[in-house]
Order: structure tokens, then C-alpha cells, then sequence
């Protein structure tokens, strides 16, 4: 018999909207055929830019750069220029630069921090298609080109990597729905925020169920209804879903505004998640740092940022709206604030925090006729860590001109993201079963961009020998 897990429970119990939120994970109970790795506690944070963010525009050729005549011949109203109004922030003298909207970004890249991979993506069986929906499937379940299954690449790792059995809250996915990277986990909770991390009714709430609301004994009625040795699948689903909401009702996730809510959280070292600008992203941001101060086990985080679709209008800083800017400032001021809260004070959680920032494919080299760029291959990943190498301009860039694009179209992939996720996750997770993680990966060698000891992958003949496909 499958257990039910918390989702099932809530789903079942037909709580509110808001309790779905808590917890909706699907199962995956089945034993790996490989020996779990001894996980170390960093937290791995991927960031992953719904919509196909452009990487020419967040991280051009510079001044400097072979690639530039080709670039600006390509670009005209999505230009990023070098010089005057709008001008890009140059970065490895003069060969890269990035847009001028992303300045936190660059004083991470400068401090050491934060570093980025060129021409980096999925290297697809059928990369013509082009398909978000596609893309962002394969990417997320890891599997090398099949976009089924029912197993993200995050539970796979989270699965093989050795998870004490003490951690109490190893995953969350930050959202309204859960990251496909994380399906198939019994180890992760979606939330849209820490706010809404509750289980009401109308006509009541379990917030309130405290010591005038009804404890039973010293014990709240809802833990009431399901204490004993002899509990059925749905009544243990429910005592589990309590525990993650007491687990999380201690910490105030409230807004930081001292007029409005003066005992709100406190971002350390003048940290500024600019809600106002980056809404939810910010607000997740802000709730993760949370819970990685709370030292609740956090060992992997997804969080979307999305609108990169830019068809249309893209924009360039020259220019008074610039939707690409709004967006890049969106990113870059809030991964800026959640470094700067992580990493001030007596304790630098950055050091065990890496975050990865993908896309599901880049945009196409030449603008379009609407001011905007289409569906490209090669991109940019961007990469910020306590432990990253940073200050480098990571990975093989084949060039823009027309002999050495993809399909004369696009730039070209010359790393695979599998290869940098790959090397955090050996690095840093402590984790060398990247072949389980990413069915259909072969040939890893590191790139240099975190710091840690490298482990020689699990071997490849004995995770298949069962015919194991990654669902």
C-alpha cells in the first residue's frame, strides 16, 4: 500500500486554498539503486527564469570583445551599449559586461561571489523545437531530452543524497504549484509564501487553536483527533502536516516595514529585498533567508522568476520603459539582498548556501521586427555562493558570427547546465550520484566554479543495471 502523504491529506480533508499551499507533493517511496551519499548541510537554491531570459542582454560582449561587431550588427533596438546613456557595467576587462540594471549582480561577480557560464543550456536531442513548455520539462526533470516521467532531478539528488533523518524541512518550493524538479519528493512543502502557510476555515483557524482554543490535555484538537499508536495512513498524513505547520508557526513572516509591523523580520545588514519592485520573488528570497536562519534542515529550494518572454518590446536602457531592465533589476536586486542578509553578522550562511540561476533556452541572436527577440538555444547561467570561484566568466563561447552559430541562428551550447549542477551537487551537496540525478549524463568533469572535494560519480553500470529511466 503507497502511503498518503500531506498533500493527499489536505486534498482529502478539502481544507482551504490557502492549506493546499502548505504542502502538495506527490510520492516517490522506492529504494535507489545505489548507496545513499553522506550529505553535508549546504542548501542548494535554484532560481529558474520562466519565459527564456536573454542572456545577450543580461551578460553582452563587451567593449573589448572578438564577439562585438557580430552582437551589434544582430542588435539594434535590443542593444545593450559600452558607452554614454544606458551604458553596460564591464566586467573581465572589457570582454563581458553586464546590463547596467544589474549592479548588485556585478558587486557580487567583483566582490568574488557570484560568477556566470556562457553559452550554457540543454543540449536537447530536438533543440528545434523550441518549446517552453518542453524545455522547461526537460530541464527540470533531468532526464536528457524525454520530458515525461514523474520524478524531478531535485528528488532524484534529495533520494541519493543521504538525508539524516532528523532533517525537518529538507525541500520547499516556493510557488503556487510545485517545481517539477521536486515532483515525486516526500520531503518537500510548496508555499506561495511564509504568510500563507496556514490551515483555515471559515470559521476557524488553526492558528488560533492555542491554550484558549481548545487544547485537549496540553494538546491542540486537531493533534487531539489523531494521537495514538494505532493511527490510519490519513491520520499519521495529518500529524505530519501539523508538524510542518508548528514547525513554521514560531517565525513571523511578516513584512520588515518598522512603521507597519515593527516586529517583523529583520533582514540583516541593511538588506533591501525591494518588494515593491520584485513582489513574490523578493518575498520568497526573504522567506527563504528565514528559514535557512532557522537552521530547519533546508537542503534545497526552487523559486521562479518569470515574464522573460520578451517577443515584443524587449526594451534597452537607453530607452524611458525598458521591460528587460524591470526584469533584470528584479533579479539582481533581490539575489544582491538575499547575499547581503545571508552573509552579514556573526554567522556567513552563504558559505553553504549555492545559488544557481537557469533558463530554459536563450534567445535567438538576431532581434525580430517588434523590437523583441525569439526563441533561441545557448545561454547564460548565473551562479552566487559563499564557495563559488567567482569574479569568472565560465565555459567554451563558440561566437556569433554565422558559421558559428547553431543553425546559423542562435549560440550554440557548449556546456551542459547538467555539468554545473552536477559539480555543485559533488561539491558542495557532498553528492556523487549525478547520474541518478540526471539519468542519460555521461562524462562529467569539473569546471572549477565551486569550491569542495571532487568525488568520482557513483558508477554508471550499476544505477542502470535495473533499467532505471529517472521516473
Amino acid at each position: 500500500m503507497i502511503p498518503m502523504n500531506r498533500r493527499d491529506f489536505l486534498k482529502t480533508c478539502c481544507v482551504s486554498a490557502s492549506a493546499l499551499g502548505a504542502s502538495s507533493r506527490a510520492m516517490a517511496y522506492f529504494t535507489p539503486p545505489i548507496e545513499p551519499a553522506a550529505a553535508t548541510g549546504d542548501t542548494l537554491v535554484i532560481v529558474f527564469l520562466r519565459g527564456a531570459m536573454d542572456g545577450l542582454s543580461l551578460l553582452p560582449p563587451g567593449a573589448g570583445s572578438p564577439y562585438r561587431a557580430n552582437y551589434e550588427t544582430n542588435r539594434v533596438s535590443t542593444r545593450i551599449p559600452t558607452s554614454g546613456n544606458g551604458a553596460a557595467l564591464a566586467l573581465n576587462g572589457n570582454s563581458w559586461a553586464l546590463h547596467p540594471r544589474a549592479s548588485g549582480l556585478r558587486n557580487l561577480f567583483n566582490a568574488g561571489h557570484a560568477a556566470f557560464v556562457v553559452a550554457a543550456g540543454q543540449v536537447m536531442p530536438d533543440p528545434v523545437v523550441r518549446s517552453h513548455f518542453e524545455a522547461q520539462s526537460n530541464l527540470e526533470f533531468g532526464v536528457g531530452g524525454n520530458s515525461g516521467g514523474s520524478i524531478g532531478w531535485l528528488t532524484r539528488h534529495l533520494i541519493s543524497g543521504g538525508l539524516p533523518a532528523n532533517v525537518p524541512l529538507p525541500a520547499v518550493s516556493m510557488g503556487s504549484i510545485t517545481a517539477k524538479s521536486l515532483l515525486g519528493s516526500s520531503d518537500a512543502i510548496t508555499m506561495n509564501s511564509g504568510s500563507d502557510f496556514r490551515l483555515d476555515t471559515f470559521h476557524w483557524s488553526w492558528q488560533d487553536d492555542d491554550a484558549a482554543h481548545g487544547l485537549v490535555g496540553g494538546v491542540s484538537r486537531m493533534n487531539a483527533l489523531w494521537n495514538g499508536s494505532n493511527a490510519t495512513l490519513l491520520e499519521r498524513a495529518g500529524m505530519e502536516t501539523l508538524d510542518s505547520l508548528a514547525l513554521l508557526r514560531p517565525i513571523d513572516f511578516g513584512l520588515y516595514d518598522a512603521a507597519n509591523n515593527p516586529d517583523g523580520y529583520q533582514p540583516a545588514g541593511g538588506a533591501n529585498y525591494a518588494l515593491q519592485y520584485n513582489g513574490s520573488f523578493g518575498t520568497q528570497l526573504r522567506n527563504v533567508a528565514q528559514l535557512i536562519k532557522r537552521n530547519v534542515g533546508l537542503r534545497a529550494v526552487t523559486i521562479d522568476l518569470g515574464n522573460w518572454d520578451t517577443h515584443v518590446g524587449q526594451g534597452n536602457p537607453t530607452q524611458s520603459y525598458d521591460w528587460f531592465g524591470n526584469q533584470v533589476s528584479s533579479l539582481s536586486d533581490g539575489l544582491s539582498a538575499f547575499y547581503t542578509d545571508l552573509s552579514a553578522g556573526a554567522t556567513n550562511y552563504m558559505n553553504n548556501v549555492s545559488v544557481i540561476v537557469v533558463s530554459e533556452f536563450g534567445r535567438r541572436v538576431q532581434e525580430n521586427s517588434d523590437g523583441g527577440t525569439d526563441h533561441g538555444y545557448g545561454n547564460v547561467i548565473t551562479v552566487l555562493g559563499g564557495a563559488v570561484n567567482g569574479g569568472t566568466v565560465y565555459g567554451n563561447y563558440p561566437g556569433l558570427g554565422s558559421g558559428e552559430l547553431y543553425e546559423n541562428v542562435d549560440v550554440a551550447v557548449t556546456t551542459d547546465y547538467r555539468r554545473v549542477i552536477s559539480e555543485a551537487l559533488i561539491r558542495r551537496m557532498g553528492n556523487p550520484n549525478i547520474y541518478y540525478a540526471f539519468p542519460g549524463y555521461a562524462g562529467y568533469t569539473p569546471m572549477g566554479i565551486f569550491q569542495g572535494a571532487d568525488l568520482p560519480p557513483a558508477d554508471f553500470d550499476s544505477i542502470f543495471r535495473n533499467g532505471f529511466d529517472g521516473s
